[in-house]
């Protein structure tokens, strides 16, 4: 439906133009995890993803997220086999790990476009601070209290603050793309 002002449509125009800056923003935050890879960060981890003396190694190439598997990968899993019943192989896991992480992201961005849309000033610090916000409420809340991860306090200071910084990623992308998509 259709208010006078057209707000009605200028909110599922934000949805839509924030959902798919959400699946490129999930996108830019598994290429800044990369980056931070070729970097350096992260190093001493090459090769024992699943270890538990991942202490200090950098957030998750998958997701972003802080937990020694990727939140995601564990959630497709969980996910599956409760409609399933069926186990995912790693390479399932993986991909459905993917999908998982572009979904929320998908889902995140179209929130915020939404809304942006109602209230424009949401985008004056470029989605950075929505990057935050997805970031304290993701890796640093909700998944230790969904089971996903651990305890924030039982990962480093450089740990969270590299996932912070993908979710910064995360946040400015959506918004140059909401932007770029909702300019008139």
């Amino acid at each position: 439906m259709r208010s006078d002002d057209g707000s009605d449509a200028n909110m599922w125009r934000g949805a839509a133009a924030g959902a798919l800056g959400g699946a490129v923003g999930a996108s830019a935050m598994v290429l800044t995890n990369h980056l931070l890879g070729a970097m350096g960060f992260g190093e001493e981890d090459r090769g024992r993803r699943k270890s538990h003396r991942r202490a200090n190694a950098k957030p998750n190439d998958a997701d972003g997220t802080i937990s020694d598997e990727p939140a995601s990968e564990k959630a497709a899993e969980n996910i599956t086999e409760a409609v399933t019943g069926h186990r995912l192989s790693e390479d399932e896991k993986k991909v459905g790990g993917q999908i998982a992480h572009h979904a929320f992201g998908v889902a995140a961005g179209a929130l915020y476009g939404m809304m942006a849309a109602k209230a424009p000033q949401l985008g004056v610090a470029g989605g950075l601070p929505y990057g935050a916000f997805v970031w304290l409420a993701g890796p640093e809340i909700g998944l230790p209290l969904a089971g996903l991860s651990r305890s924030p306090t039982s990962y480093p200071p450089a740990r969270h603050a590299a996932s912070l910084a993908t979710h910064l990623v995360f946040g400015g992308t959506v918004e140059l793309v909401r932007r770029w998509m909702t300019r008139r």
